[in-house]
């Protein structure tokens, strides 16, 4: 649930391809099953009137075969659909973006660029996006589909018990979503004339 001052925005999950169902349940009978979940007056889920009130938002977890073409780069979205289980979608974007400016920024400076330049890039990404949405895709089926076709309370798997209780172990998830598996650096590059001296701040950069 989000708080977006003037309403509030909240995800609402289902199994894929039930939503039709809901749809024809009735809008009332949503409403009902909302006041249930709401952690906010019962009667604020009458303010939902209409099924154009509700996007439905189909989670995809797929990728290209091949990120690239002669001249042309796929990469974050373009090149690997996410889940949204953790959030990473947008961190693996900007690594592509990191990693595709590493790898290419040389060979665009000196105009050598060639399709070999393109291909490492995938080579470089192509790992931990396949790890990363197998990792999404075995929290989907073992948590998320589990709760939903339970209606009592659902009890995590032992793994996320563990990984929840022991301090070292706790830090594993958000590395993985902050930095992902397969971290990125940008390598930083100072291009100045040579007639002109390097100033304090080009000076530290070139040395990082």
């Amino acid at each position: 649930m989000l708080n977006r001052s003037d309403y509030w925005q909240c995800a609402y999950v289902v199994p894929k391809g039930s939503f039709d169902n809901k749809k024809t349940a009735g809008i009332a009978a949503f409403r009902e099953e909302l006041a249930q979940l709401l952690q906010m007056e019962p009667d604020r889920a009458e303010e939902l009137e209409t099924w154009e009130q509700v996007k439905l938002l189909s989670v995809q977890v797929n990728r290209l075969e091949t990120w690239w073409r002669s001249g042309l780069l796929c990469i974050g979205d373009a090149a690997h659909a996410m889940s949204p289980v953790g959030g990473v979608g947008v961190n693996l974007a900007v690594q592509d973006a990191v990693a595709a400016a590493n790898l290419l920024a040389d060979p665009l400076r000196r105009s050598v660029l060639a399709d070999r330049h393109l291909q490492a890039v995938q080579r470089r990404r192509m790992w931990p996006t396949r790890a990363t949405q197998r990792l999404q895709i075995l929290i989907q089926d073992r948590v998320l589909l589990s709760a939903l076709r339970k209606r009592s309370n659902v009890r995590a798997p032992l793994a996320l018990r563990l990984i929840s209780s022991i301090p070292v172990l706790r830090d594993i998830p958000g590395r993985i979503v902050g930095i992902g598996l397969r971290p990125e650096h940008a390598n930083t590059v100072v291009v100045r004339s040579e007639a002109t001296s390097p100033t304090r701040w080009e000076r530290h950069l070139h040395t990082e």
